[in-house]
């Protein structure tokens, strides 16, 4: 058993090609943690300790944020990288996606507030997340939502380039238009997968659906393809949340909105949030417990 001092760890939980996740508890605080620990067959690999102890220490930048996945602490065992998360118990929102196939619009307007929020406080911090996706957001059993997994944060003057011959650092489905195309990445690449994510959780559907990534990739830097129209899926959803929606997801990062904050400003002008309906109190999410994500 794998042993990390100050930790009882209880139970591996999740396991990637490169890192598992335990279950744990903080012998001081007697409170549950989850531990990220690089793979044993990764030892050699210094990509992967690289990849795992920057997401730590962007991690640590991003502490005590509402909707982000608290980072206690960063650490080595050997030569293997880990980190401590908060035990996030609940589900995420791809599971809830599954199950339920569609969010009501008032849970997806909770949804847009808190990963606009979450998106501000990263990009305040001079970073970019570059993987928001319906797997990476918990809907916590305890209440709220956060965004997590910073495997591919970056500073915005150190982020790389991609395309299809080259490494890809994020997720097809979700990858803006200009990232895709080799131009740096910006705040508006993080908010075009917060509508790619949005578009999901309404329709329970991708925008651009594909067979490959490379498909995907074709789809999405095809700028006279649009995404089938989100009423098509879900008629009930609402004009001002399907223009958010759309403009958040707009492929011409100058039409699209250009950060967090202007994102969260068409928030506010939503009629459900203008009027104080978003937060009144209503049923919510039916939330089961989930391990951990790696």
């Amino acid at each position: 058993m794998t042993q990390i001092a100050g930790y009882i760890i209880h139970r591996k939980v999740a396991e990637s090609g490169c890192a598992e996740i335990f279950e744990a508890t903080n012998v001081d605080t007697k409170k549950r943690v989850a531990i990220k620990l690089l793979s044993e067959h990764q030892i050699t690999n210094k990509t992967e300790q690289k990849r795992i102890l920057n997401e730590g220490s962007i991690g640590m930048r991003l502490r005590h944020s509402e909707h982000l996945v608290n980072t206690q602490k960063v650490g080595l065992l050997g030569s293997r990288p880990y980190i401590i998360f908060d035990y996030i118990e609940g589900r995420t929102l791809r599971e809830v996606i599954r199950e339920e196939k569609m969010l009501p619009e008032r849970e997806a307007l909770l949804l847009a507030q808190a990963l606009g929020q979450a998106m501000r406080h990263i990009h305040e911090v001079g970073l970019l997340h570059k993987d928001v996706k319906p797997d990476n957001v918990m809907f916590a059993h305890a209440g709220g939502i956060k965004l997590i997994d910073f495997g591919f944060a970056e500073t915005v003057s150190s982020v790389r380039y991609s395309f299809f011959g080259r490494t890809l650092e994020g997720s097809p489905a979700y990858m803006a238009p200009e990232f895709i195309r080799t131009k740096k990445p910006s705040p508006a690449t993080d908010v075009y997968a917060i509508g790619c994510t949005l578009y999901e959780a309404l329709t329970g559907s991708v925008p651009y659906p594909g067979d490959s990534d490379r498909q995907l990739l074709e789809k999405q830097t095809n700028m006279t393809l649009q995404a089938t129209p989100i009423t098509h899926f879900n008629a009930a959803v609402s004009p001002h949340t399907l223009r958010m929606v759309m403009t958040a997801m707009e492929k011409d990062p100058a039409k699209r909105h250009k950060s967090s904050d202007e994102f969260l400003l068409d928030l506010a002008r939503h009629p459900l949030v203008k009027d104080g309906l978003l937060n009144a109190p209503g049923k919510r999410l039916s939330v089961r417990t989930q391990s951990p994500k790696v």
